[in-house]
């Protein structure tokens, strides 16, 4: 029998959000912790469970730990498989999440500062927790070199590209939403000509980070992915896994962010995740005018 009152209200959550044909929102306004208690009590039938962020919200990865500690709370031992991390650097991940340190030490051991991600603060509480909790952590992007390759040149230009091609059947409605939002992404200023080959540059690290999964799953019953709330839309890397391996079960988190402005039900028109839990807003400067300073001639 079930006495916690706060597993008591999850359940409800859950049970409520079975019975409905919509994902399971899970409003600004609630308690942290028993949202997340929410997500682990569904993640238990879950092979991999993606907590999809906006990369530079502080809310994004406050909950996914809180996400992280209510599954082990649950009894899982899942391997975390980060975004941010390359795959061909698994073997210094792995000496670096072996040495002592705390947060300062891990950063330079990794040579976060070196990759463009936001600040590894935000990220440390993951890593710490999953150093402590002895969870194996797989890094599972492709190499950013080959993927800003491929954005410029295209997969023919790689010896070995046709491995990195999209797995999923022939849809030009799907292809023509994934350049929208690359193109959207680059605030309308790529010039047309580039869009294909940025697509199949996403395609190919969704392709990768999916045989990493794969990888994962022929050796542990659960991953818990970090990745980018862009990955997870359609045609993205649970699209690809399932592709890679069908009948994978999979759940999909999403973080979305609603300003103080903004109706929730117009946000939700973007949502894709079987759960998704809306938080507020990063702040951060105009990446638009950022980007036209760039591409500026």
């Amino acid at each position: 029998m079930i006495s916690d009152p706060r597993l008591l209200t999850a359940v409800a959550l859950l049970l409520s959000a079975c019975a409905a044909p919509m994902a399971l929102v899970l409003p600004q306004s609630g308690d942290p912790v028993l949202h997340a208690t929410a997500i682990a009590l569904r993640a238990r039938s879950a092979e991999v469970v993606y907590l999809g962020e906006v990369h530079d919200n502080a809310h994004h990865h406050a909950h996914q730990r809180r996400v992280l500690e209510a599954m082990l709370g649950a009894g899982a031992r899942p391997v975390v498989a980060f975004e941010m991390l390359a795959a061909d650097r698994q073997a210094a991940v792995d000496r670096a999440l072996e040495a002592a340190g705390g947060a300062a030490d891990l950063g330079a051991a990794l040579g976060w500062s070196k990759t463009g991600w936001p600040d590894f603060g935000m990220y440390w509480p993951l890593f710490d927790l999953a150093r402590r909790s002895r969870l194996r952590v797989v890094a599972a992007d492709l190499d950013p070199a080959v993927a800003r390759r491929i954005a410029r040149e295209g997969l023919s230009a790689l010896p070995d590209g046709a491995r990195l091609r999209s797995l999923l059947p022939p849809d030009p409605a799907r292809e023509a939403a994934i350049a929208r939002t690359i193109r959207k992404g680059h605030c309308d200023l790529l010039p047309e000509r580039h869009l294909p080959t940025m697509v199949e540059s996403w395609h190919a690290r969704n392709v990768s980070m999916a045989r990493r999964l794969a990888e994962a799953l022929a050796q542990t019953p659960q991953v818990v992915v970090i990745a980018g709330r862009g990955h997870q839309a359609p045609g993205g890397l649970p699209a690809q896994l399932e592709a890679l391996r069908p009948g994978t079960r999979q759940l999909v988190v999403e973080m979305l962010e609603v300003g103080p402005d903004e109706d929730p039900r117009d946000v939700l028109g973007e949502a894709t995740g079987d759960i998704v839990w809306l938080t507020p807003p990063a702040e951060r400067p105009d990446q638009c005018e950022e980007l036209r300073r760039r591409l500026r001639p």
